[in-house]
């Protein structure tokens, strides 16, 4: 069956990381210089997340919910995996956002979106956010809250950020 939140789609980390790794296109030219390559090379974590990043991940999840396909194809590359929070296959973009239209199709409205812990590492132009968050979604007239885990690639192409893949996991609430 479906989840409540209408099948919203997210990827794992492995395999948004092999998609991020293994499209090219997605990075800048490399710096032949050696320093530099190892600087690009060191993971960081645990320090400040760009703001830019972040107001990248809310805008990219207010957009699924309000079916926005405009924004979502300025912030999803071609290239987009997602993993169903349920147990649906891996989407692509055109996947993910067939499902935020049906989600507003259907009559799904977001109240409230909060995401109360994120950490991120960065492997050069590439970062990964970890966190959780809690939606509250309208259906029918009915609220229903759900939380849950995060993972988020973003990479740093041509000077800007994108989202080439997500996974959400629902936790249980008591």
């Amino acid at each position: 069956g479906r989840t409540p939140m209408g099948s919203i789609r997210k990827s794992t980390l492995i395999a948004a990381v092999l998609a991020v790794t293994a499209t090219p296109s997605l990075f800048a030219t490399p710096d032949p210089d050696p320093a530099t390559a190892r600087k690009a090379s060191q993971v960081t974590s645990g320090g400040a997340i760009e703001p830019e990043m972040l107001r990248l991940r809310e805008a990219a999840w207010r957009a699924w919910f309000a079916s926005d396909e405009t924004a979502l194809r300025q912030m999803l590359p071609p290239e987009f995996l997602g993993i169903d929070m349920g147990y649906g296959p891996f989407s692509d973009l055109e996947k993910t956002l067939e499902e935020s239209r049906a989600f507003r199709a259907e009559g799904g409205r977001l109240v409230r979106l909060e995401f109360p812990e994120t950490r991120a590492q960065q492997f050069g132009d590439v970062v990964v956010l970890y966190g959780r968050f809690s939606v509250v979604l309208e259906s029918e007239g009915k609220a229903n809250t759900l939380s849950g885990r995060l993972t988020e690639v973003f990479v740093r192409r041509a000077g800007r950020w994108w989202h080439p893949g997500w996974h959400l996991d629902l936790v249980s609430t008591p």
